[in-house]
């Protein structure tokens, strides 16, 4: 074998070498994204903050739950206090403000499916550290945001104990090296509640200073932060990574907030609707974690590398943008929306929206054009080159060199061609389909036998999908036409999938380009690449067949074969060693005739000519540059995103998220992924093909039969409790206790062992705001009655009182015992206006008005303990139920969420919930508890005037 045939054999587009390759893509591929979004070490050189002091301040910040209506509350925020005092005795520069008279009202429907309005006074610690340019004293300052109340079932340690202690390691960095801006903290309270602290922060004098910010969240238990959403490209400057080390960011998440699917909220909202521009920093893994007891210093996933990982890019954006100008070019900021992404942790692409529109624009109307010319012109010259070899054939004929065969022959021949050419042009458009049909059959098996297998098992569920993908792209591309095997070669094959590839990534950029121009959604950027790359690896197959690379003979002929001509072979005399799809000597497509040898046949078959080099396996090095351009590039784009959103949602099934809507994007992102393997499947090796089913065959019956809860991802149940009072709200009447959850693990696994439910009447209800999820309640004995806490007991729990101020009015007053939560329920009027006593008179915040058909509700919190509310409330007459003489109903009622008594002032306060701690105690080690409400437990009276 000569050193070009060697070469060939390693370096040609045959099985083995391209089967190696694309191994060795995807592997590399998958294996970079899962190593590099794992959490970095903690370096030596913390650059500036000290570590070892955050973690000790995080054990004081999460030592228990601290919601806002807790005494734990109180604790830490003394602490709190004191390390940020102790910092600024030491600078000048520093100032603290104890912000005790900063009060809010507003309306918002944010975090609540039905529309509420609140009345908040304030308790966040501010600090200010002038910077040193006098010119942003008062004006173009940066604020950093945390809060650091939790809610009542979680320590707090992720949601959002880092985030506060990163804060004071900030105060200390900024104290210690003076910025050029003056720098504003905002360590708030309240906001798991309803964002109620940063609320209260924009009716504070010093939010008029600060243009820009940089929001620390934890929407998880810890793992790797990302950046979820900026408001424009101009602070996104300061994630890149040049400044941040690890930057993690995906602008996929910003349009989720956008378009309603993560149904929460943080801070970033009321900053942004304040007219500042910023960024979201939090942490989204874990989520089944989330809001419980395993939020913990112990339970947060990746321990003191998560709290580095926050630590390390705030400190690195914060350098940016509390001293490079460019992060506050006010004018350009809302120009156009951001483009995001990061690359293996290492890189932040971003761009603007408009220039990503302007990208697809171009793509859609100049690629068909200059493909459409490259083919045609590539058809020209092959029709040049057929005519030329028919003329030297009909010339050979004429001289008796060769016969162009029966009609039947050559009908036969046609109809070859007829049925190779349709099914090299559809068997893209079959793997399509054929994928996304099995694809759907798998969403539906999941469903329907294990829903909830992805919260444990993500990446199991993810090897199903991608392996069922790469099964049905491989067959489809592999399967022979008819039972003669009639095929195009490897070369015309991979051209004619090119160019479908290209069409169909056309589709999908028409379709993103008009979601992009509709509703600004940049997540479809992937789109943009994978069709730009199609396009380009298009024009080089083109440039291949110009050049001859691809072999016009192989076209012609048959991939390979001798002239189509009319050719005797004779059973019993051995010919040239081929193979035979009918397993005896001869070619395909001619015929064996069943003669007796004569003294003119042949010893030995005449030689064909040598096949024209690059005929049967193309030319070295137009397939490999071919396949590097179009399949790394958004293999990378589809897996980052890919691996996001997998661990991003896998836990949200028990949120009350759709299962058919979560295991869809996994199945579509897996098919998407694997598709730009298409044009070169066809040389796929069958050992790949095998080995890929045993994983798609283990992946799919172990998760479709699996249990899908464990201790590490637990299945996460909603409590809370009701207490119906009577009229003087000193005896309680009743008390109804209720656990959300899935219906079929709640029903049968956890319900049937808390002796609270034994005996008594359950009645399960679709849960209201948690789709898929379902409400059981049951009324308890005495001996579950909670306890409010506090002192004098013999003080009724709630007092409330309602009068009619006029025949659309009303004033009510209400207070409850050792709490610092009281709700106004309206059931048969909506509320058009409301003024709290004692708030003057400014009314709501600014774009944050009671809507003009009213709500259900107002939300009162109060700083102090047992604090009474009065409050009047406005309606409209044409939207009053009955009549203006009809009664009002509604229900008035106090909340409390502290299970655990703490110590203040050197006594004990705070209540009990006995049927809380039946939860606790009963519950399967495979289940945690969170809160389903503001309150554990809440009682009220009820009124009518």
């Amino acid at each position: 074998m000569g050193f070009l045939d060697g070469v060939s054999a390693v370096l040609a587009f045959r099985t083995i070498p391209t089967t190696i390759l694309l191994v060795l893509i995807y592997a590399t591929v998958f294996s970079t994204v899962l190593v590099t979004d794992k959490l970095p070490s903690i370096p030596k050189n913390t650059r500036g903050l000290d570590f070892p002091q955050a973690y000790a301040d995080l054990h004081q910040v999460a030592a228990r739950p601290h919601p806002f209506n807790s005494h734990a509350n109180d604790l830490v925020r003394s602490h709190i206090l004191s390390r940020v005092e102790s910092i600024a005795s030491f600078y000048p520069h520093v100032t603290i403000y104890d912000d005790l008279v900063s009060n809010a009202s507003w309306a918002s429907g944010l975090l609540s499916a039905k529309p509420y309005a609140a009345y908040y006074e304030g308790n966040n610690i501010l600090v200010k550290i002038d910077g040193t340019d006098p010119e942003y004293a008062d004006k173009g300052g940066f604020l950093l945001s945390a809060h650091y109340d939790s809610v009542s079932t979680a320590p707090g340690a992720t949601d959002d104990g880092m985030g506060v202690v990163t804060l004071l390691q900030m105060v200390q960095y900024f104290a210690e090296r003076r910025p050029k801006r003056t720098v504003i903290f905002n360590i708030n309270n309240g906001e798991e509640d309803g964002l109620n602290g940063a609320h209260a922060f924009m009716e504070h004098s010093w939010s008029n200073i600060t243009d820009i910010f940089l929001n620390l969240e934890g929407a998880a238990a810890g793992g790797r932060p990302m950046l979820f959403r900026a408001t424009s490209g101009v602070p996104l400057r300061s994630w890149s990574g040049s400044y941040v080390p690890h930057p993690h960011a995906n602008v996929i998440s910003a349009d989720a907030f956008a378009r309603g699917m993560i149904r929460s909220g943080t801070d970033y909202s009321v900053y942004e609707q304040g007219g500042m521009n910023g960024l979201d920093f939090a942490f989204y893994r874990g989520r089944s974690r989330y809001h419980t007891k395993y939020d913990s210093i112990p339970g947060m996933e990746g321990g003191g590398k998560a709290l580095w990982a926050m630590m390390e890019g705030t400190r690195a954006a914060s350098v940016v943008l509390a001293n490079d100008d460019s992060t506050h070019e006010t004018a350009q900021a809302k120009s156009s929306n951001p483009v995001y992404f990061d690359l293996f942790g290492a890189a932040l692409v971003s761009f603007s929206i408009g220039a990503l529109f302007v990208a697809n624009v171009v793509l859609l109307t100049a690629g068909p054009i200059v493909l459409l010319l490259l083919v045609y012109s590539e058809y020209i010259i092959r029709v040049t080159k057929r005519i030329r070899h028919r003329q030297n054939a009909h010339h050979g004929a004429a001289n008796g060199h060769g016969s162009t065969g029966s009609l039947g022959s050559r009908l036969w021949v046609g109809t070859k061609e007829v049925a190779k050419g349709f099914w090299n042009w559809a068997k893209f458009w079959v793997a399509l389909v054929l994928g996304a049909g099995f694809q759907a059959l798998l969403v539906l098996g999941y469903v329907n036998l294990n829903p909830f297998i992805i919260h444990s098992h993500p990446y199991l569920v993810l090897a199903s999908s991608l392996s069922l993908s790469y099964l049905t792209t491989v067959l489809a591309m592999t399967f022979p036409l008819t039972k003669h095997n009639v095929v195009p070669a490897p070369e015309q094959q991979k051209f004619s999938i090119l160019l479908q590839t290209y069409v169909f990534t056309w589709i999908l950029l028409v379709f993103s380009t008009v979601v992009l121009r509709k509703s600004d959604i940049g997540g479809t950027y992937f789109v943009t690449a994978w069709n730009f790359v199609v396009l380009l690896g298009s024009v080089l197959a083109c440039l291949e067949g110009m050049t001859g690379a691809r072999g016009f003979e192989a076209e012609i002929h048959g991939e390979g074969e001798a002239p189509t001509e009319n050719r005797r072979f004779v059973r019993g005399i051995r010919y040239e060693a081929v193979r035979s799809s009918d397993g005896i000597n001869g070619r395909r497509g001619e015929e064996v005739e069943d003669a007796e040898p004569t003294e003119i046949t042949p010893l030995v078959q005449r030689p064909h000519s040598p096949k024209p080099e690059g005929e049967e396996q193309g030319a070295i090095g137009w397939w490999l540059l071919q396949l590097l351009i179009v399949v790394p590039l958004p293999a990378i784009l589809l897996f980052h995103v890919t691996v996001f959103l997998v661990n991003a949602m896998n836990q949200t099934l028990t949120d009350g998220n759709s299962s058919a809507g979560v295991y869809s994007i996994v199945s579509v992102l897996a098919l998407l992924t694997i598709l730009p393997i298409a044009p070169f499947s066809m040389n796929a090796h069958r050992s790949l093909t095998l080995l890929v089913l045993l994983i798609f065959a283990f992946s799919t019956i172990y998760t479709w039969v699996a249990f899908p809860f464990s201790q590490e991802a637990p299945l996460k149940v909603y409590f809370g409790q009701r207490v119906d009072l009577s009229s003087s709200g000193s005896r309680v009447d009743r008390v109804i206790t209720s656990l959300t959850g899935p219906q079929q693990y709640l029903a049968g696994n956890i319900l049937t062992h808390l002796p609270s439910s034994l005996g008594k009447p359950v009645v399960c209800t679709n849960a209201p705001d948690k789709l898929g999820l379902q409400t059981c309640s049951w009324e308890v004995d005495d001996m579950w009655v909670p306890s409010p806490g506090g002192s004098p007991k013999s003080k009724a729990w709630v007092t409330a009182s309602v009068v009619r101020t006029n025949a659309t009015g009303a004033r009510f007053k209400v207070q409850g015992r050792n709490t610092r939560s009281c709700t106004i329920q309206f059931e048969n009027q909506r509320v058009t206006a409301f003024r709290v006593h004692g708030d003057g008179e400014k009314g709501e915040q600014v774009g944050y008005a009671v809507p003009a058909n009213g709500v259900e509700r107002i939300q009162l919190w109060s700083r102090d303990w047992g604090k009474e509310f009065v409050v009047d409330v406005e309606w409209e007459i044409d939207s009053f139920a009955a009549s203006v003489s009809s009664d009002v109903k509604g229900r008035v009622s106090c909340g409390w969420a502290e299970y655990e008594s703490a110590t203040v002032g050197g006594g004990r306060t705070g209540g009990k919930i006995p049927s809380l701690e039946e939860v606790l105690v009963f519950l399967p080690e495979w289940a945690v508890v969170s809160k389903s409400s503001a309150a554990l437990f809440d009682a009220g009276v009820s009124f009518a005037v």
